[in-house]
């Protein structure tokens, strides 16, 4: 033993309670954690789904328009079937710009079809309800994001006769509810969460 060092002893029992107080308070931290990581995880699916139909016309646009081979590129301007000019541009270098650009296009473009197809599915269901509000959150999330004359909460609150407040509350609990159908299993943590 080193000088100075204390020496102390403890029966089985204290012993035992000390291992499961440090374990009782190691399972305490992870699930503090593990709830701090879940709830970011939703806020960050929320944040996807209105960025999606903040830009849902661009991104529509984008997979209708986007120009990702040599010959739909000469479709819309003939020049561009000038090698060199696409080599200046970097398109022709190797054939990795060109595989990225259309796997960007690609990608967008499915992303694009699935997102519609959970927009027509949150319509049916919304006009299918018996309830005035449901009906009235598909109303609010085709005018304001959706629609080619889009309108501000303040135009939609007008429009329906109710509170601006209510149509704000409206956009959001349609966004959760596109968030599950956008991103499945993983958007009904938001659900889960808020129970």
């Amino acid at each position: 033993m080193a000088k100075g060092q204390k020496i102390y002893s403890m029966t089985e029992a204290e012993v035992e309670k000390l291992m499961k107080k440090a374990a009782e308070a190691g399972v305490e931290a992870y699930r503090r954690e593990n709830e701090c990581s879940a709830s970011q995880k939703v806020g960050r699916m929320l944040y996807k789904t209105k960025v999606l139909l903040e830009k849902y016309r661009y991104l529509k646009e984008y997979a209708e328009k986007a120009v990702y081979t040599l010959e739909q590129a000469e479709d819309v301007d003939r020049s561009l079937a000038d090698g060199e000019m696409l080599q200046r541009f970097g398109i022709l270098d190797n054939d990795k710009t060109l595989h990225r650009m259309q796997r960007g296009v690609v990608t967008v473009k499915m992303i694009m079809a699935h997102v519609d197809r959970m927009l027509e599915a949150y319509r049916e269901d919304c006009e299918s309800s018996s309830s005035p509000v449901r009906q009235r959150q598909w109303r609010v999330i085709w005018n304001l994001y959706i629609a080619e004359e889009r309108m501000t909460t303040k135009q939609i609150a007008e429009a329906e006769g109710e509170e601006l407040r209510t149509i704000q509350n409206d956009a959001k609990i349609a966004r959760e509810d596109l968030t599950a159908l956008i991103f499945g299993i993983d958007g009904l943590l938001i659900r889960i969460l808020k129970e």
